[in-house]
Parts: structure tokens; C-alpha cells; sequence
């Protein structure tokens, strides 16, 4: 952690923010084999299945994007990650180092749309195929778990993209950082979260539902190489 020997561990020493983050979305995936196995239903199994091995899958293509501004930065923490996007739009990561960045900020956007099960990635839900897939046997209270915990997800992908990517807290022009004596960082950072919450809402209602092989080989053969591409590309402009 870069501590001094014998000093002691301060707040802003955990330089570990993006790891922090990466590391509770991972959970998903046990509580969803969980909810699949314990049903009992061989349809409830295979959306558990299906669900694991999708989030697995895209997991590897969304870590390694997410090596792309922690190697520019040069730090895990989110606050570093911000700060160094200050000054306006024109230093959002998302509009440098064209076409790499978009690039990376377009692909991370899909992986994590395969990582919350939102269309055209929603397969472990599939009502044709599944009848509703790990979450057939729940209802009401339980049902309503299921997916208040995705749309939670939604927001923490939403929120990581903003920061990673879209400058966080930071407006598009200094001058609108704050209006009179009112601080605005709440505002952009919850404007930029939800924004990105309204386009994964909008590709649910226009692009249809992939098939489960189709959905394996854009994680494996499409994103997976455009990950590794990225990251030889970024650590050596870096070096």
C-alpha cells in the first residue's frame, strides 16, 4: 500500500478503489447459481448455468478495460482517476487518445451490459427458452430482490463508467463546476449515471435478444481481443 514501515494506515492511503469495486460485483454470480440450484427446476438450474458462465465471460474482457485508465492514471483509486480528467470535456478519457479510448469506453459499456443481464444479453432469462430462467420459482418479496439487486448493478456500472470514463463528479466547463455557492459535482456525477442507465433501458426495447453462442463468442472473439489490443496499445503510449 506504499505505507512507511511502523506508520499508520490512513483513509486516503487505500489506493485500491477500482479493485474495491471490480471485487463486490463479482458476487453476483454466486448468489445467482445459488437461486437457480436451490429451485429444485431443471429450467431454474440452466438460467443459473447460463448466468455463471456469462458473467465469468465478460468478466475477463471488463477487467482488462478497466487496466486502460488505472494505466494512465497510474493509480487504483477513483478520486486519482477523476482528477485526472479535469478541465473540461476535452480531457474526459472518452475523448482522448482517439479511437482508443472510445473504443474502450464503448466496449466496457457492452461487457457491462452482459454482466447485469440486460438486453441483448439477458439469455439466464430467456422466457422462450427458460420460462424466466433462475427466477421461476420466486415471486413477490423475493422476485422484487432479484431485481432491485440488478437495477442496483445497472447504477454501479452506470457510476464506474462515469468516473472511468466521463470525468465523475466533474463538469463539462469549470465554470458550470459550481453555480453561486452551491457545489454541482452531485449533480454531474448522478446526471452522467443516470444518462448511461436511460441508453441500457433504450437498447432493451430496440436491439433483440442474442443467441447463448452468439453471446459466448463476442465475449471470447470480439471483446476479448479488442481488450488485449487496447491494453498493449495504452502500456505502450504510457511507457
Amino acid at each position: 500500500l506504499g505505507i512507511p514501515w511502523g506508520g499508520r494506515l490512513q483513509p486516503a492511503d487505500l489506493n485500491a478503489g477500482v479493485f474495491y469495486v471490480v471485487a463486490i460485483a463479482s458476487l453476483s454470480t454466486v448468489a445467482l447459481i445459488m437461486a437457480g440450484w436451490a429451485s429444485n427446476n431443471k429450467y431454474s438450474l440452466f438460467g443459473g448455468m447460463r448466468s455463471a458462465a456469462q458473467i465469468v465471460s465478460y468478466e475477463i474482457p471488463t477487467m482488462m478495460i478497466l487496466l486502460v485508465p488505472v494505466m494512465i492514471v497510474g493509480s487504483l483509486s477513483l478520486q486519482d482517476i477523476t482528477r485526472a480528467q479535469a478541465g473540461g470535456l476535452q480531457n474526459w478519457f472518452v475523448f482522448r487518445y482517439f479511437p482508443i479510448l472510445p473504443v474502450a469506453f464503448v466496449a466496457f459499456f457492452v461487457a457491462g451490459l452482459a454482466e447485469t443481464n440486460r438486453a441483448p444479453f439477458d439469455i439466464p432469462e430467456a422466457e422462450s427458452e427458460l420460462v424466466g430462467g433462475f427466477h421461476t420459482e420466486y415471486s413477490g418479496f423475493f422476485f422484487a430482490c432479484f431485481f432491485m439487486a440488478e437495477y442496483t448493478e445497472m447504477f454501479i456500472l452506470s457510476a464506474t463508467a462515469s468516473v472511468l470514463f466521463l470525468g465523475g463528479y466533474l463538469a463539462p466547463h469549470p465554470a458550470l463546476q459550481q453555480i453561486g455557492p452551491v457545489p454541482m459535482g452531485w449533480f454531474w456525477i448522478w446526471f452522467k449515471a443516470w444518462f448511461l442507465i436511460f441508453v441500457m433501458m433504450w437498447l432493451r426495447w430496440t436491439l433483440p435478444r442474442s443467441r447463448v453462442d452468439q453471446l459466448m463468442d463476442i465475449a471470447w472473439k470480439v471483446l476479448l481481443p479488442i481488450a488485449l489490443v487496447l491494453v498493449v496499445v495504452v502500456g505502450g503510449l504510457v511507457l
